[in-house]
């Protein structure tokens, strides 16, 4: 049953794709098919409609029209409880509708069965989060690129707006993943013990810390997060949620991790750890687990020649993990003594690694 282990959800809407920008077409030497200006364009013309249709969906949740959506209404009411005209909103409706997520009774519209859970508060903080933080971090990227601003030195952003959108998502997947942690033998079991010890390795927003306190009610978290700017905002967020005495926020690195033999789970989001430092960083969680302990890897980074995958790891390039895809990244959890190394099944984005500490054996 161990390949079935933990498999958190991808980041979505991975795709590029966005309406025609009205270009002529330009005759030139006859080329292969794949090559010609008009795929060119073809390709452009999806990377603005994707813009486009992004910015909508967004602009759905950002306005309040989404969460008015879980029961009937029609294009006027929505407007007023919006303030919106009801051009704009008749508009965004059928951007929704493109996608299957209204449907219509005579005048009246309402969200799709797939989208009602979207119209509750958590659902359109969720809805709302999994567009604000690549539409955000998409237009810091091209804005330092035009200032000559941009540097490869990992996660650097400090508007808060994207620090708690990426907190947001890391609570969502948290949550849909916490199932799948039985899969792992001998987790759950040491996780509802007292004395239950977590390791959150790049915190930010500590929104992996809480949701795993708040589900197991004895585990306590050391929460690692060395950015200034998220780790205040973790600390709060860790405050409002009543932790402060189960989830400890450390400004440290993980290269500098000391604690040995001290905790049952550690998760890892690598890509955000450049290359100089990353072995280091496994060998020091290794010591740090208890043995019979795991650590979940997440990995972004893919190889391969489509979109998806090139994507993939300019986002990790950005995010300071280079392209390290889950073939690098398994030798170096296996040479640091983790016994067995799995990459947990599914085909989402992001991938995760599940690795133990052998409870025989174990080479310290």
């Amino acid at each position: 049953m161990l390949w079935r282990a933990y498999a958190l959800l991808s980041h979505g809407g991975d795709r590029i794709g966005l309406g025609s920008i009205g270009l002529p077409s330009w005759h030139g030497p006859a080329a292969p098919s794949f090559q010609r200006t008009g795929d060119v364009l073809k390709v452009l013309e999806e990377a603005d409609t994707a813009i486009w249709s992004a910015s909508a969906l967004s602009a759905c949740a950002e306005t309040g029209l989404l969460a008015h959506l879980d029961k009937p209404a029609t294009i006027d009411t929505l407007a007023d409880a919006a303030s919106l005209s009801p051009a704009l909103v008749r508009t965004l409706i059928d951007v929704l509708a493109s996608h299957r997520f209204v449907v219509w009774e005579q005048d009246r519209v309402q969200a799709a069965p797939a989208l009602m859970p979207f119209t509750t508060p958590e659902g359109v903080a969720t809805f709302r989060a999994s567009l604000r933080a690549p539409l955000l971090q998409a237009d810091s990227f091209r804005r330092n690129l035009a200032d000559r601003r941009l540097s490869l030195d990992g996660w650097t952003h400090t508007d808060d707006a994207i620090i708690e959108s990426q907190g947001t998502l890391t609570r969502l997947w948290t949550t849909r993943a916490l199932p799948k942690l039985k899969f792992l033998p001998g987790l759950v079991p040491r996780l509802e013990k007292p004395g239950a010890a977590l390791l959150d390795v790049g915190a930010g927003a500590a929104g992996l810390s809480i949701v795993l306190c708040r589900h197991f009610p004895h585990l306590k978290a050391v929460a690692l997060e060395p950015a200034p700017h998220p780790a205040e905002i973790g600390e709060r967020h860790v405050r409002e949620a009543g932790l402060e005495d189960r989830v400890v926020m450390r400004r440290q690195r993980a290269e500098d991790l000391v604690d040995e033999r001290a905790f049952d789970l550690a998760f890892l989001p690598q890509m955000f750890l450049p290359d100089a430092i990353i072995r280091e960083a496994i060998e020091r969680i290794f010591r740090a687990l208890r043995p019979g302990g795991w650590l979940l890897v997440a990995a972004l980074a893919q190889e391969g020649g489509g979109t998806v995958s090139a994507v993939n790891r300019l986002k990790n390039l950005l995010w300071g993990g280079n392209t390290r895809a889950v073939h690098h990244l398994m030798p170096l959890l296996a040479a640091a003594g983790f016994g067995p190394v799995i990459r947990a099944p599914g085909r989402h984005s992001l991938r995760m690694i599940c690795a133990r500490r052998p409870i025989l054996r174990d080479p310290s």
